[in-house]
Parts: structure tokens; C-alpha cells; sequence
């Protein structure tokens, strides 16, 4: 979407915005924290700054035939192509959320000024070595920089997945017209493979395409079923659809418990899902009380 829709989106919400954390504690996920709107819709306005600065790159990965193959037998792309991100570009964009999170401190804890110097005290091997991380999304590494960062695992996690995304976005859209993309059939993402966040049903026919939050892929799936579990069992899955808000669907899962929400653009026009996704935490504290938990379909190798 384009940035001007999108800052538009940030503030076309509710008086509130709600953000959803990724984290969990004992299998149950840690959420619920009321930020207020103009503070984490100018954090992430800010973002769309770097966002711009990120698609103007010229990107110039090649998807090969070898590399096609494997997709059609389910391997995302990121799996089998390290996107080459420029140091430099990479340090700016980091340092522009880091940065973004001191002045609206919008993240799951405070982030103090000290977090600055560390981060430029860094070699250029260690900032070599910090794109793997945050790209691949590799756990066990990204806690030696929670220790090197002298930072907590949500901060990092909120950190990591709001720079992989400025960053990704950029390669995904790059990589998807490469794709014959009519031909990927999974739940997880085609270029990344991560789980997707939402969903939205789009044109006459209510298609349906998921969404992934990581790299902002979409990508269609069947209409009827779960991106999940892959259950087609119908007694299985049900949606809710609030009565002054028809544009909102919660899709149920009884079968592997999972959710996604999704936006039916025949009733709202055309949406950004990532403000959607803020914007509609509300869905996820529902879902949550009732015993269901986003998804999790990530790729795994």
C-alpha cells in the first residue's frame, strides 16, 4: 500500500491503539498493553520513513530454477537466498527504529539511551553477524544479543521484528514477481515462511489471501479451511462477525484451537493489513479469553 494510505490507515482508528505481543510465558502469550494512539502511530510513521528508504533500494536477487523448485515442494525463498542487505543500510535502519523506540518508547519496556553507544560500539563483523540474526530470525543467537545489547528478550524480539520487517518488505517485493505465486498453496509465507497474521477477503468473489506480518507478503489460500492445521472439517471452523463492524470476521479453528482475523474488503474498500493488525487487537483479547491462540505455522527447515 502506499505510504500516504498507510499514514492514513495509522490514523483513521479507534481513540486507542492496541498492540499485540509476540511473547509468551508457560505456552500462554503475554498481551494487553494499552499504548496510547498518537505515540505508537508516530513511532510507526517514523518507520515509514526508513520504509521508503528501503524500497527505493534496487534490490537485485534472482530466483533461480533450482531455487523454484524447492518452492513448489514448500521451501520459502528466504530458506534457500540470503537477501544481500548493505551494511550501512542495515545499521541505518536498525539505528532508525532503535532510535524511534527512544523517542515514543512505544515497546514492551522503556528503552534507555545507553542501548546507543553499544550499538555504535559494534565491529562491522558484529553487524554482520546481527543481519543473520534478525533476518534468519535464528532464537538461540538472538539471545547472545539480548546479553551484548544489555537488553530484555521482548525488547529485542520488538526490535528484531520491526527492522526485519522494513528490511523484508523490500525483498518480498522483489522476489513475488518471480513467483508464480497462484501455485503456493501453504500456510505459511512464500517468500519467508513465517506464520501469517491476518487475512482479508478481496474481490467480487471474496477472495481470500493471508498475510504475513514479517515481510508483508500476501498470497492466496482456499476460502474454506484453516492456513494452520490445514483442517477442512466445517463442524471445525466458524467465524464471529461483530454486528457494527461487518468488515471484521474471527475465524475459529476447534481443531488445532488457532485464530486469524480477517478484513472482507467488499465491505471497506481496499485496507492496510498492517494497521488493520493493530488496529484490531481487541479480536485477539477476545479470541484469547476464549481458549484459542494465533496460529503458528511457521516454516520450518
Amino acid at each position: 500500500m502506499p505510504t500516504g494510505m498507510k499514514k492514513q490507515a495509522l490514523f483513521g482508528t479507534s481513540e486507542h491503539l492496541w498492540i499485540r505481543r509476540s511473547e509468551t510465558k508457560g505456552g500462554v502469550p503475554v498481551e494487553n498493553s494499552k499504548i496510547n494512539k498518537n505515540r505508537l502511530a508516530n513511532f510507526y510513521l517514523e518507520l515509514l520513513e526508513l520504509e521508503d528508504k528501503v524500497s527505493s533500494v534496487g534490490w537485485k536477487e534472482i530466483v533461480t530454477g533450482k531455487i523454484k523448485e524447492n518452492w513448489l515442494l514448500g521451501v520459502p525463498v528466504l530458506s534457500q537466498l540470503q537477501p544481500e542487505i548493505d551494511v550501512k543500510l542495515f545499521s541505518d535502519v536498525f539505528m532508525g527504529v532503535v532510535r524511534a523506540c527512544l523517542k515514543w518508547q512505544p515497546g514492551p519496556q522503556p528503552l534507555s539511551e545507553e542501548v546507543i553507544s553499544r550499538i555504535n560500539g559494534l565491529s562491522k563483523g558484529d553487524v554482520s553477524n546481527l543481519i543473520g540474526v534478525i533476518i534468519k530470525d535464528v532464537e538461540g543467537e538472538k539471545l547472545k544479543w539480548v546479553e551484548k545489547l544489555n537488553i530484555s528478550r521482548d525488547m529485542m524480539d520488538f526490535l528484531a521484528d520491526n527492522t526485519a520487517r522494513i528490511l523484508l518488505s523490500g525483498f518480498a517485493a522483489c522476489i513475488m514477481p518471480q513467483l508464480d505465486i497462484e501455485r503456493w498453496d501453504k500456510g505459511y509465507c512464500p517468500v519467508c515462511g513465517d506464520s501469517p497474521v491476518m487475512a482479508k477477503l478481496t474481490g467480487d468473489a471474496g477472495i481470500r489471501k493471508l498475510y504475513c506480518g514479517r515481510c508483508e507478503s500476501e498470497w492466496r489460500f482456499n476460502r474454506l479451511g484453516c492456513p494452520f492445521c490445514g483442517s477442512k472439517d466445517s463442524s471445525q471452523i466458524s467465524f464471529i462477525m461483530p454486528e457494527d463492524k461487518k468488515q471484521y470476521r474471527l475465524y475459529l479453528c476447534d481443531q488445532c484451537k488457532s485464530y486469524i482475523k480477517t478484513v472482507d474488503e467488499r465491505q471497506c474498500g481496499e485496507v492496510d493489513l498492517f494497521c488493520e493488525d493493530l488496529a484490531t487487537a481487541d479480536f485477539d483479547r477476545l479470541a484469547n479469553s476464549e481458549g484459542y491462540r494465533c496460529g503458528n505455522k511457521r516454516y520450518r527447515a
